[in-house]
């Protein structure tokens, strides 16, 4: 990829998720594993929101009432047979895609399966079959569930990286997908233009992309 590329980019950046009004311009929440499983059920069908308000704002509450690293899911998984507690501390009843249940009460179920398979903390997560199956059996949950919680932990999938490979093909016009070293490349010389790290940028676009699949998907 050529200079060029990294132009072109950088303008459709600007032009599509540019950094002042896009709230998404984060890492994610690295080496907080309760934060990413929290974001990725509270973030389904909601407005993210700011610190205090949206996903952030149940975030935020949790984190008040840890009081400590959110960095361990036996926390969460402690409210799975009595969710009362969680939903009192997150103050949001927001239910699931298929009204199944609680957001709250889904993220519960999720932190105990993935316990219950030794893992605890975000050092933990693989992108493996079975990791992957105890999220995605919790009733609300699904694919989408997974990639955004692993993406949060700056785990990258093969689905992951096909949305990124996507919206670079798209914002360069590219008469064939980008290759993963090309898009590695592509996103790192970027990320420096931005002064941010290579995971703050995936992150936004691949937000982005998702973003603009649902929307397409609606129409």
């Amino acid at each position: 990829m050529s200079t060029a590329h990294v132009r072109a980019l950088l303008d459709h950046v600007t032009a599509e998720l540019p950094r002042e009004s896009w709230p998404h311009w984060t890492e994610g929440w690295p080496q907080e594993i309760e934060a990413a499983l929290l974001d990725a059920a509270f973030s389904a069908r909601a407005t993210y929101g700011t610190p205090t308000s949206g996903v952030r704002a149940v975030i935020t509450r949790w984190r008040d009432h840890r009081a400590a690293p959110l960095d361990d899911l036996t926390a969460l998984a402690a409210h799975a047979d009595e969710p009362e507690g969680l939903l009192a501390v997150l103050n949001n009843r927001q239910r699931v895609p298929g009204n199944y249940t609680t957001k709250a009460e889904a993220v519960a179920s999720a932190a105990r399966a993935l316990a219950e398979l030794g893992c605890t903390t975000s050092a933990d997560l693989r992108d493996d079959d079975a990791q992957r199956s105890a999220v995605v059996a919790v009733p609300g949950f699904g694919a989408a569930t997974w990639e955004c919680f692993a993406m949060q932990l700056g785990v990258p999938t093969p689905a992951s990286r096909a949305v990124v490979c996507d919206f670079l093909g798209e914002a360069l016009d590219l008469e064939s997908p980008a290759t993963a070293t090309q898009a590695d490349d592509l996103i790192a010389a970027t990320a420096a233009r931005l002064e941010i790290t290579p995971a703050t940028f995936t992150h936004a676009v691949w937000r982005y992309q998702r973003r603009q699949r649902r929307a397409a998907g609606a129409k």
